[in-house]
């Protein structure tokens, strides 16, 4: 069975959030309503082209067959915004986009209706409907994505957040566990191209606390650093969050009672 399929038949209880991971910073939020919210998805080969750098993880989901309700990009690097995938995924879907203004002018050129198209302000709340809500938070990718965002997702009683890429600010992470009090966070650990290590993801999690972490954006291009070994053994010194290291199109499902998270390995690459 493809990831696609997959994504399709996954059933999600009321109160489950139901994630996977498409690999680099990519993920897709199934909710019990079967709405599915996605970020950041690498889905294409675009990078190779653009800048030279050769993907070297499968792609998982042909952008021809990928149809979320709500489509988010934090920054226009090839790796968050995919180039080649985008006018696809609008013309043979539904999709609602969002992003910072660097990304919803892309968009735009691309031919995509300014009317599908939300240009993300910070901490600025956007309710998709009354059970599912996004904000745009602060990140710090210097000079390269001057408006690059990352993200709090709010959908079902869970509260996630999503680092996009960054580098660590002890006290915007500190803000965001005061203000959202995340139960979960996504966090780039290639520590390069101005983006937080594996130590440096590890006490990001611990500030933000959060009572698992994910880390993500590595293997994905032969350029990129990145150790999850290393950011799974820094957290494991921390009793309050657990670690947890995804396989690429693994789902990883939240469940309410006793806040417990339980992952299954429903992951194909064809």
């Amino acid at each position: 069975m493809c990831l696609t399929a997959e994504i399709e038949e996954a059933v999600i209880s009321p109160g489950e959030l139901g994630i996977f991971w498409l690999g680099q910073a990519g993920f897709l939020i199934k909710d019990h309503r079967d709405r599915t919210f996605v970020i950041d998805p690498y889905l294409t080969d675009c990078g190779y082209r653009i800048r030279g750098f050769k993907r070297v993880s499968p792609m998982l989901i042909r952008p021809e067959d990928f149809k979320p309700d709500y489509y988010l990009t934090t920054h226009l690097h090839f790796d968050h915004f995919d180039y080649d995938a985008i006018p696809i995924v609008a013309e043979r879907s539904n999709a609602r986009f969002f992003g910072p203004s660097s990304c919803t002018h892309q968009m735009h050129e691309m031919g995509i209706a300014p009317e599908r198209c939300v240009t993300m302000e910070l901490e600025v709340p956007y309710e998709i409907d009354p059970e599912f809500r996004i904000t745009a938070v602060k990140a710090d990718h210097g000079d390269m994505a001057p408006d690059a965002i990352g993200v709090i997702l709010e959908a079902g009683g869970w509260c996630l957040y999503f680092s996009g890429d960054t580098a660590l600010h002890t006290d915007w992470c500190e803000k965001i566990a005061r203000t959202y009090h995340p139960d979960i966070a996504f966090l780039s650990i290639n520590g390069a191209f101005g983006n937080m290590n594996a130590e440096e993801g590890a006490q990001a999690a611990d500030l933000l606390g959060v009572q698992q972490a994910v880390p993500c954006h590595f293997w994905t291009f032969t350029e990129h650093g990145g150790n999850p070994q290393q950011f799974k053994d820094l957290l494991a010194q921390h009793p309050v969050c657990r670690p947890c290291c995804m396989r690429q199109g693994e789902m990883l499902v939240l469940k309410p009672a006793c806040a417990e998270f339980a992952s299954t390995m429903r992951r194909s690459v064809g």
